[in-house]
């Protein structure tokens, strides 16, 4: 009994370096790489994040009604606009619909550079010249789509426009 035991012991004397243990891969092995891969993780959210959320979320939201009222009343005003610009920026705006026609319509041209990192809105004011014409002038955008909003007091008409593929745009109120 005594050489049987005297055999068991240096075996268990030989594996005393904790080091070398096959179990401690095992047991430390796979918290080890869940800290690694979630701290790359956040590396790279925080790195690589995107406006995914404008600023102001929350009011565009609270908005949503009012365009939706402001597009059905340029429905029921049955408004159509043509959109022609000229090689020198002027824009010439013809508008057409049933009532008064306002003297000053706000058109917002919205473009982003060719890598989508910068989003520009430009804000246009274009006066009525006579009945239903309207112009103004538009600094040279390198864009070649451009999402329109024509707006006045209580209607909005909205589009997009591949220029320079189109030098013309018509722009109805949808159904």
């Amino acid at each position: 009994m005594k050489e049987i035991m005297m055999d068991v012991l240096p075996t268990l004397q030989k594996r005393d370096n904790w080091k070398k243990e096959p179990w401690l891969l095992l047991v430390i092995g796979g918290p080890l790489c869940v800290v690694c891969a979630s701290l790359f993780t956040g590396y790279l959210a925080f790195s690589g994040a995107d406006k995914v959320v404008t600023e102001d979320y929350y009011k565009q939201g609270l908005m949503i009604n009012t365009d939706l009222v402001r597009d059905a009343k340029a429905r029921a005003l049955k408004l159509e606009a043509n959109l022609h610009l000229q090689a020198d920026g002027q824009l010439e705006l013809r508008l057409q619909g049933q009532g008064q026609l306002p003297d000053t319509i706000l058109l917002s041209v919205a473009t982003s550079d060719a890598h989508d990192l910068v989003e520009t809105t430009h804000r246009l004011p274009l006066r009525q010249v006579t009945p239903g014409i309207y112009q103004g002038k538009l600094s040279e955008t390198k864009a070649s789509l451009m999402h329109l909003k024509l707006e006045a007091t209580g209607w909005r008409l909205t589009s997009d426009w591949h220029h320079p593929a189109d030098s013309d745009l018509q722009i109805r109120a949808v159904n």
